[in-house]
């Protein structure tokens, strides 16, 4: 048991989100063991959901560059509701073909897993990986945006599965969707984050006596500073591209080279001088751009007493709804990190139908 907890403590420091091994994000229970029915969701009472709604509609927000509907394929063809998840950082393969059987069951016809891998989506480096990843010209990247450019009803992001789709819509894949679901998140692209949810997961798996040791602010100051590196790297190597006149494979469509070049300018200056409140901002106005995705409704599915995300977060994004002209849906539970899904799913379904209802017109699924 000490070798396992030096070993994991090893792990935590060596990567920049500060929760890498597998399963970290995964549900506390045995996969075989899911109940899927629970109790209809409640506006009032303890063992129900709290359901808060604000219709804030407000004007749409210009088109955003590099978005063309009319290039998308039709995700809910052949009839039936759609849905793309973009997963939590190192869900297991049977945890995500749990994922599918469970939206399967309440009657998606067309269901979407993403991976979100940490390595790509917490760090500046990853962040320069995933966009050329999503822009580059590999038949495999060719799939995947062919994959994800598609038209959903809706697009569920689970834990650190919100910058995946921050970073997807940054990169103009076509992805639109008309209700959006940010489960226990956002995990804002900011060291601070995702100290926070290190923390939080070195609490819960016996190793709180690193947190004791390694007080909050020189573990946030050590990413900080890793993030500034790794921010760096990746300019000076753009630097020396920029002097040799190599480009490679970096467009989507029309999207031309110099828009990448701008966006990874624009990324690491915000590393090295740690303005990072300032890349936060602009992923919210990424993920609520109503005109950009079609988004309608957002649901913020979570725990106000999660460890692993800051509700300041959270009310931020709520709070930027009316200026999006997206409708919030707040939807507070009482599962853990992520376990809605799998513990009460009824609540998660419950809310999504209704808001299916809403932006669509059509009728709600039989409770």
């Amino acid at each position: 048991m000490a070798f396992h907890r030096a070993a994991l403590l090893c792990a935590l420091l060596q990567h920049a989100a500060g929760f890498v091994l597998p399963g970290a994000f995964a549900p506390a229970h045995p996969v075989g063991k899911v109940q899927l029915s629970a109790p209809a969701l409640r506006r009032t009472g303890n063992e129900g959901a709290v359901v808060q709604r604000a219709s804030r509609r407000m004007m749409t927000p210009p088109m955003a560059v590099g978005v063309r509907p009319s290039q998308m394929t039709d995700a809910t063809k052949g009839g039936g509701k759609s849905v793309l998840v973009f997963s939590w950082f190192y869900a297991a393969p049977k945890e995500l073909e749990l994922v599918k059987r469970i939206y399967k069951k309440k009657g998606f016809s067309k269901v979407v897993v993403q991976e979100s891998i940490v390595k790509e989506i917490a760090t500046p480096r990853g962040w320069y990986r995933t966009y050329e990843k999503f822009t580059g010209g590999a038949e495999l990247d060719k799939e995947l945006q062919a994959t994800l450019g598609q038209e959903f009803d809706v697009v569920h992001c689970m834990s650190g599965g919100f910058l995946n789709l921050a970073l997807a819509l940054t990169s103009s894949i076509p992805v639109r969707f008309k209700v959006l679901v940010l489960d226990s998140t956002p995990i804002m692209p900011q060291p601070k984050a995702f100290v926070r949810f290190a923390r939080a997961y070195m609490k819960d798996h016996g190793l709180d006596v690193i947190t004791k040791l390694l007080p909050e602010p020189l573990h946030t100051a050590f990413y900080t500073s890793r993030w500034g590196l790794g921010g760096g790297y990746v300019r000076l190597k753009h630097k020396v591209m920029q002097l040799t006149g190599i480009k490679g494979k970096r467009r989507i469509g029309d999207m031309p080279y110099e828009e990448m070049e701008k966006w990874t300018r624009w990324a690491t200056h915000v590393a090295m001088l740690d303005r990072y409140d300032n890349m936060t901002q602009v992923t919210i106005d990424t993920v609520l751009d109503k005109h950009a995705s079609g988004v309608e409704e957002c649901i913020f599915l979570y725990n106000p007493t999660d460890p692993y995300i800051n509700p300041d977060d959270v009310n931020t994004v709520i709070n930027h709804c009316p200026d999006a002209g997206v409708e919030a849906t707040i939807v507070h539970v009482g599962t853990k990190h992520i376990e809605t899904l799998f513990r009460k799913p009824n609540v998660l379904f419950n809310a999504i139908d209704a808001a299916l209802e809403r932006v669509s017109g059509a009728p709600a699924a039989a409770k």
